[in-house]
């Protein structure tokens, strides 16, 4: 096949309108196939945001609920996390300089 008989292929209208209008929506619109892979990545990684954050909150839900039934593992995390201490103790903080 030469050059010609591809162009008396081409030559009806609704083929020329048919392959301008795919050019247009392909690289020229607003909204161009570019643009479009370009969202689809972004949503992909709110995505994968969305299913992090959702573990994080069962996880820390899960957290939560075992120090509502624990007494023991309340006190053991308030003791070591936010320097909590009984009555009738004295603690000691040393530092060391590394």
């Amino acid at each position: 096949m030469n050059w010609k008989e591809i162009l008396k292929k081409f030559n009806n209208k609704y083929i020329i309108a048919t392959l301008i209008f795919a050019v247009i929506i392909i690289f020229v619109d607003q909204y161009n196939l570019f643009f479009q892979i370009k969202n689809l990545k972004k949503r992909n990684k709110a995505k994968e945001q969305v299913e992090f954050y959702e573990n994080e909150i069962k996880n820390k839900q899960e957290v939560l609920d075992n120090l509502h039934k624990d007494s023991a593992l309340m006190e053991r995390i308030a003791r070591e996390k936010y320097m909590m201490k009984r009555d009738n103790e004295v603690i000691y903080i040393i530092e060391t300089k590394e």
